[in-house]
């Protein structure tokens, strides 16, 4: 895990539903590409077919942790909530990067 204070924050979103036994290595997929872009992974938010506002829940955690990007092991944790979070924070996936549409980010 990167320890640098000045390094940008993310956390990372786990879908339950999507992860399914292979919770542990797509932790590790989430570590891994935190560190190699350089970020401090500030969090790690679990979310499942059952989660009320799992896509509120994602912002406002980003948000509280000062996290600028959002990381997960692929698009599919993500689900239908690309655009919302993206006016929020990057997102971040092993093969693709979707940056932040908002002008004013926190």
């Amino acid at each position: 895990m990167n320890t640098n204070t000045l390094a940008p924050r993310a956390i990372g979103v786990l879908s339950l539903d999507v992860t399914g036994p292979h919770l542990l290595r797509d932790e590790r997929v989430i570590n891994e590409l935190a560190q190699r872009r350089g970020y401090t992974l500030a969090g790690l938010v679990t979310i499942a077919d059952d989660t009320f506002m799992p896509t509120t829940l994602i912002v406002v955690t980003a948000n509280r942790k000062g996290a600028t990007a959002v990381i997960a092991p692929s698009m599919a944790h993500f689900n239908s909530r690309v655009r919302a979070i993206t006016l929020a924070c990057d997102l971040i996936t092993p093969t693709k990067f979707v940056a932040c549409t908002s002008t004013d980010r926190w």
